[in-house]
């Protein structure tokens, strides 16, 4: 297990840090989290929403996204675009260890959006590798809503 000032905890600030970066300076974005592909909360800055049920949803939106683009011949997925009434869910693959979603407002510009967001899901996919390797709640704070 690692410790609080271990790698797990340095990568989920460097994490933590690209997520309020996205919400500060992309108009539109209302908050975002990270995932494993499978569902465990890695990192969020959502407020107002429970975090750990939204990252197990958003894991079962990358499973059948995946499946859907492999079956329809279209490569690897990358990305998913939910519009609803009041807004945009977007899901992307950071490596094959992680999901990032992002939660947009119904004003937003969805493109640009998408066009700056694209970065920073690259530097997130940087330490995504390392998700896979976590269980559970093993260098994880109790309660991951301290982030916010």
């Amino acid at each position: 297990m690692t410790h609080p000032g271990g790698a797990h905890s340095a990568a989920r600030d460097h994490v933590l840090a690209e997520l309020r970066a996205l919400r500060t300076s992309i108009t539109g974005i209302d908050g975002s989290l990270v995932a494993t592909s499978d569902g465990l909360l890695i990192a969020h800055d959502i407020p107002d929403q429970e975090p750990a049920r939204l990252a197990a949803l958003v894991s079962t939106t990358l499973g059948l996204a995946r499946q859907s683009v492999r079956e329809t011949g279209r490569g690897e997925f990358r990305e998913a675009l939910v519009r609803g009434t009041a807004g945009y869910l977007m899901v992307y693959a950071a490596g094959s260890n992680a999901v990032v979603a992002i939660i947009g407002d119904s004003g937003a510009n969805v493109a640009m959006m998408q066009y700056q967001a694209r970065e920073a899901i690259e530097r997130i996919t940087v330490y995504s590798a390392d998700f896979g390797r976590w269980s559970g709640a093993a260098g994880l704070p109790a309660d991951t809503r301290e982030h916010r």
